[in-house]
């Protein structure tokens, strides 16, 4: 039987409908065998035991060998005599589920269940078949149907469940595992679905109660072992989650994915040694062709083990030169190790298909960009939008591109290209609004703001580029201070929304609140030109020159600051200090 009908989730493990059930039912209540003689084929209802059987049996050895095709041939020669056998039209049914034919499955399953509505086996066939062609509607009323019928029947109570899971109606689900449970307390799969969803809805003590029920059933049972991992790790409670991976890894010393989440685990708790010693064991147990090496590539990509990454990645495209996935977080390697030159080959081979493609071209872009080769790199986003048009990143950096060559009017047209395929994209908006504002074209550059803030109101950005814009030309500081405040509630930690703040404080003259708000902002953003020049304007018009000047003498120093402006700061406030100014 297919994955999809044989596995309601995983659950099938545990209660597999048999496809080879006995022949002998054809002899028994399934089968009219005084009605249904085929004309001119048989002449007596022996002859027609005989045939049906025959083929019956045919069809089981074929089931045997995997040889679906062939049996579907054989109980369709049996029904020809029998068309309305229970039995053959159940295990045609199933047969044709194996090979993927749902249409005529989902056909000769409701004709068993029209004519015997109290075959149950059957029933659970056709709501197995609603299940995995996503009917899931009258699959659960087949359930229902089946648990009216009778009361006691577990697997479909837990399939029920599972599906009722799966449309999110966890309150229904959990009814019904709670019978489950009621009934059979040491229904394992009962406790650990009942831990799923209370871990969905957040109810963490609760969820780990019923993991751990679930495993005082079966100990050594990887999916609530993994989950509690998960539980433990979403609350913070890292040592015990460390705990239980470790389990995992006692019993299963080959399961990578405990180890590479272990890894991650010991990173974050400074335990450096303990995650590269589970590298190094990872690296052990793997063989040298083994495909799961690439996710030992990644997971020293990840932890700055350049060298290491790009050896088992290389080996990974040694066997499989067509992984995508391996071909980029190579090329993502050699350029972080600095080989600019490999790093732009392996990004170069990347297919158009590929899930990869887009970012790609744009570490492509960079790489140019990092090289100095600007216009190749805008050239190359050209080239990469004709065959992406709808992706906003490659208008976004293409026009970034544009404006570090202060090419503003380029850098808005690119822009509003991508607007005409992501029109509320805000990302873009934005951007307009910035370059813009760098063309002086003022108004303009408001209005695209405010059109970011109409389609998210709580676009801390956009209500902090308007606030200080405003504040910056000493108008509607009032508006400005309730645009900043508004910021400020989404972003209550930037040092660039505070030191917005504190401007505004100091265009009101309010320098006593000004000074506040821009000494928190060096302290979040302590590298910010800009900010620290502020700081040292609140200084000077206090008068506290000897602070603006020591100031405005760290600021220079500071990357891209206005060498100009403040070299003339400096020099006023040196006559401040020396008396020649009254």
């Amino acid at each position: 039987m297919k994955k999809e009908v044989k596995n309601i989730l995983f659950l099938y493990l545990f209660f597999p409908i048999a496809l080879a059930s006995s022949c002998m039912g054809i002899e028994g209540k399934f089968l009219d065998k005084e009605s249904l003689v085929l004309s001119g084929e048989i002449n007596n209802s022996e002859d027609f035991i005989q045939y049906a059987y025959q083929n019956c049996i045919f069809a089981q050895i074929a089931i045997a060998d995997g040889g679906y095709k062939e049996a579907e041939v054989f109980l369709r020669k049996a029904l020809r005599n029998d068309k309305d056998s229970i039995y053959l039209l159940m295990k045609l049914s199933q047969v044709l589920v194996e090979n993927d034919n749902m249409e005529e499955a989902l056909y000769f399953a409701r004709k068993t269940v029209d004519l015997a509505p109290d075959y149950l086996e059957a029933r659970e066939l056709l709501a197995e078949i609603y299940s995995s062609i996503n009917k899931l509607d009258l699959a659960i009323s087949e359930y229902r149907e089946i648990l009216r019928r009778n009361p006691d029947h577990k697997e479909a109570r837990l399939y029920l469940s599972i599906l009722l899971i799966r449309l999110e109606k966890y309150d229904h689900a959990l009814e019904e595992l709670s019978i489950l449970i009621k009934n059979d307390p040491g229904m394992m799969i009962a406790h650990y679905y009942t831990g799923r969803i209370n871990m969905e809805l957040e109810e963490y003590e609760r969820a780990k109660e019923s993991f751990l029920k679930a495993l005082e059933k079966d100990s050594g049972f990887l999916p609530a072992l993994f989950d509690l991992a998960v539980l433990y790790t979403k609350t913070d409670k890292l040592d015990m989650a460390i705990e239980v991976y470790n389990k995992i890894i006692l019993s299963h010393p080959a399961n990578t994915v405990a180890r590479e989440r272990l890894i991650t685990l010991y990173h974050k708790t400074g335990q450096k040694t303990l995650a590269e010693k589970h590298m190094d064991e990872m690296n052990k147990i793997l063989g040298p062709n083994d495909a799961e090496r690439k996710r030992l590539g990644l997971i020293y990509l990840m932890y700055g083990k350049l060298d290491e990454s790009i050896a088992e990645l290389t080996s990974i495209l040694t066997a499989w030169p067509d992984d995508q996935e391996a071909r980029y977080y190579l090329a993502a390697a050699l350029e972080e190790s600095g080989d600019l030159e490999n790093a732009y080959k392996n990004f170069e081979l990347l297919n158009i298909e590929s899930d990869y493609f887009i970012n790609s071209r744009m570490r492509m872009a960079n790489i140019m960009e990092r090289l100095e080769r600007n216009d190749e790199a805008i050239g190359l986003l050209k080239e990469t939008i004709v065959y992406k048009k709808e992706d906003p990143r490659l208008y976004l950096m293409l026009a970034s591109l544009y404006e570090m060559k202060e090419e503003y009017n380029y850098s808005v047209d690119v822009l509003k290209e991508g607007l005409k395929y992501n029109e509320r994209n805000t990302d873009l908006l934005f951007r307009i609004g910035v370059a813009l504002n760098n063309l002086k074209r003022d108004e303009e550059s408001i209005k695209h703001m405010e059109m970011v803030i109409e389609i998210d109101p709580e676009h801390a950005d956009a209500l902090n580029y308007i606030g200080y814009t405003y504040a910056e030309k000493g108008v509607r500081l009032d508006k400005a201070l309730e645009l900043i405040e508004r910021a400020l509630q989404y972003r209550p930690d930037s040092g660039y929304i505070i030191d917005s703040l504190g401007w505004v404080y100091f265009k009101k003259g309010n320098y006593d609140r000004a000074l506040i708000e821009l000494k928190k902002a060096v302290e979040l953003t302590p590298e910010d030109p800009a900010i620290n020049e502020h700081l040292g304007d609140v200084y000077f018009k206090k008068k506290d020159y000897e602070t603006a000047l020591k100031i405005y003498r760290k600021t220079i120093d500071l990357k891209d600051a206005d060498h100009e402006r403040l070299n003339k700061k400096i020099e006023d406030v040196t006559e401040h200090l020396k008396g020649n100014v009254p």
